[in-house]
């Protein structure tokens, strides 16, 4: 069984699962918890981003309940997927992959994520300068890129899966 750095791609969804951990926890998650359960440093944290990147997802003054609602999502299936699968892949369990799972995941996130670029490329409502836009752009697209990637591997070891099985049974 390889190790997981002979496995390019599967590295990259390693750390991208891995390093998402945290700020989904920390950031993300603030529009979840009772406000007294969050620490003011954390809370100064998501609050310096907000003055910093003028992200009018995270920092609206009011609830925009289409991305509170991408925000569940990420707490009842992605956040849980980010370990199931770090450690299925580092394990080079291939579970994971050859199932529905990865696919679903991939898509889910990259739909997500289209429709957080949309709204922040294309509504003037919030005054972002081209510049800004670019910067919120450049956060936002390394989580559609890979989820695609995702969808494209599963994709791909499935149908492989699939013709495997069907010259087997023949």
């Amino acid at each position: 069984m390889p190790g997981i750095l002979s496995r390019p791609l599967d590295l990259i969804f390693v750390i991208y699962f891995i390093t998402h951990i945290p700020p989904t926890l920390l950031l993300d998650f603030q529009a979840l918890y009772p406000s007294d359960w969050v620490p003011q440093s954390i809370k100064d944290l998501l609050s310096l981003y907000i003055q910093t990147y003028r992200d009018p997802l995270v920092g609206s003054p009011v609830t925009l309940y289409w991305f509170k609602s991408f925000i569940i999502c990420e707490a009842l299936f992605q956040f849980p997927f980010f370990i199931i699968a770090s450690i299925y892949l580092i394990k080079d369990n291939r579970d994971c992959y050859d199932t529905d799972i990865s696919p679903v995941y991939g898509s889910h996130v990259a739909t997500t994520v289209i429709a957080s670029l949309a709204e922040v490329m294309f509504n003037d409502k919030y005054g972002l300068t081209v510049n800004e836009q670019y910067v919120l752009c450049g956060f936002y697209i390394p989580y559609l890129i890979i989820p695609i990637l995702m969808v494209i591997d599963s994709s791909y070891r499935i149908n492989r899966l699939i013709v495997n099985n069907k010259i087997k049974s023949n």
